[in-house]
């Protein structure tokens, strides 16, 4: 559920709930206030009354106290019954026209040295209070007028209706009010959400813009502050990277030289041999042409390949075939493989290519190659498989050098750790890094019988 509907609907819970309880409240005050002012009246109207008909109770004149209360309940709508008793406590006049209830004198007793009661009797036709009072002080002689309630009860059905109605209106009014405000309210979060799922994403540099004083206006100037300090930080984190891989490339370089440098001086040799043998013989043959030809492509080749690796230096995703550049990775190092005496098994299935930077990818498959060829001094076994795993590629670089000690194997990637004495300890990091660049991961595992290093590649990185 929404924030700004969370708002909303406890805004009109509240409203609704307020409403209710003042409803309540005003309703016993109502009741409490109408009753107090119906008792009042009533105790009016039977002590007139009561001083009305004493004297025709004394003289036992039936047909003048019953002409008197008959009068009193025309004039007093909302009385239901008047009766009085005599001076024996028997019912001396009603206004029962179809004969009076046999239990009437047990409704409201009055107790002896008390003058009035006020009881409220629940009859066929609803609440009545019966207030009855004596006529002659401590004497026999009672009144009781019975006055009906249903005055206050059409208050309360009309107080009920307009508090009710009114609850709704004011529910309504407030449920407008409360989805407006509460929009209002959480749009400049919803705009902080959005720009935090951004900075998430690796968006630095971006600035939201909520033009506000309070807490919400503080924490959008935190997260500006925030989203550049992140970008300057990661401009910083590339920089370094890439002098790290610069660094690193250039160690390669160093590496790879030295079986250049072998590769070229065999065509060197046979041109040389040549042309020593054209100073003393100036003519030469066909064969003697093809073979320096064949010298100059085969140098012109090997530094065009080593030429293609060193010169890449920017970052650049495209399609990349993997087993292409590891085939190349393979031919560049084939002089410290055939030097070494390392024997290479390679198992390449058809892989389609992957998005990723090519040049990155070379470097780390360059980086695994050697560092397999640098565990295995005096010959072994390098083996490198690939394979399609739904939509990830799968490389595999297994070599029978010294295993990787258990102390150290927490550390392999760690930049600048090195067990070599001429090493730099960025190689594995930097695999590590490259292949985390392209959303993948590389695992190994070492024994005493081999090593292997795993990458695992998304083909949409």
């Amino acid at each position: 559920m929404k924030l700004w509907l969370k708002i909303a609907l406890l805004n009109v819970s509240i409203v609704a709930g307020l409403g209710i309880l003042i409803g309540l409240a005003i309703r016993d005050t109502v009741i409490s206030s109408m009753r107090a002012e119906l008792t009042k009246q009533g105790l009016s109207v039977a002590r007139n009354l009561s001083d009305r008909i004493a004297n025709f109770i004394l003289l036992d004149d039936f047909y003048k106290t019953q002409e008197a209360i008959d009068d009193v309940q025309k004039t007093e709508k909302d009385i239901e019954y008047i009766f009085a008793t005599e001076k024996n406590g028997f019912l001396f006049a009603h206004t029962f026209r179809n004969g009076y209830p046999p239990d009437i004198l047990r409704w409201n007793f009055i107790a002896l040295k008390k003058v009035q009661s006020i009881q409220l009797l629940d009859t066929e036709r609803g609440f009545i209070r019966d207030i009855g009072v004596k006529v002659f002080g401590d004497m026999n002689p009672e009144l009781h007028i019975g006055i009906r309630e249903e005055g206050i009860t059409q208050t309360l059905r009309k107080l009920r209706n307009l508090v009710i109605t009114s609850t709704i209106i004011a529910t309504l009014i407030s449920s407008v009010l409360s989805f407006s405000l509460s929009r209002i309210i959480t749009k400049p979060l919803y705009k902080l959400m959005k720009f935090t799922h951004s900075l998430s994403r690796g968006e630095f540099g971006r600035k939201i813009e909520i033009k506000a004083k309070d807490e919400v206006g503080e924490l959008s100037d935190t997260f500006n502050n925030l989203s550049h300090e992140l970008k300057l930080y990661r401009e910083k984190m590339e920089d370094s990277y890439k002098q790290m891989l610069r660094t690193e490339k250039l160690t390669a370089l160093g590496r790879l030289s030295a079986g250049l440098a072998h590769e070229i001086r065999n065509p060197l040799t046979s041109i040389k041999v040549l042309f020593q043998t054209f100073r003393d013989n100036p003519a030469l043959t066909k064969e003697d042409m093809r073979v320096v030809l064949s010298a100059v492509e085969q140098m012109d080749d090997l530094l065009t390949r080593f030429l293609r690796f060193a010169r890449r230096d920017d970052f650049n995703l495209s399609e990349v075939y993997v087993n292409s550049l590891i085939k190349q990775v393979v031919n560049l190092t084939h002089f410290q493989i055939k030097n070494q005496s390392i024997d290479v098994s390679l198992n390449l299935s058809k892989l389609p290519p992957v998005k990723a930077d090519r040049a990155l990818i070379q470097q780390a498959l360059l980086n695994l190659v050697l560092n397999a060829i640098e565990a295995m001094p005096h010959g072994g076994v390098l083996k490198i498989f690939s394979k399609l795993d739904h939509d990830r590629i799968i490389v595999n670089f297994k070599n029978t050098g010294a295993a990787i000690p258990e102390e150290i194997k927490d550390k392999i990637f760690d930049p600048f750790f090195t067990t070599k004495g001429d090493g730099t300890g960025l190689g594995l990091s930097i695999v590590y890094n490259i292949i985390n660049l392209h959303h993948g991961n590389i695992s190994f595992e070492s024994n005493e019988k081999e090593t292997s290093f795993t990458l695992n590649i998304p083909i949409n990185a």
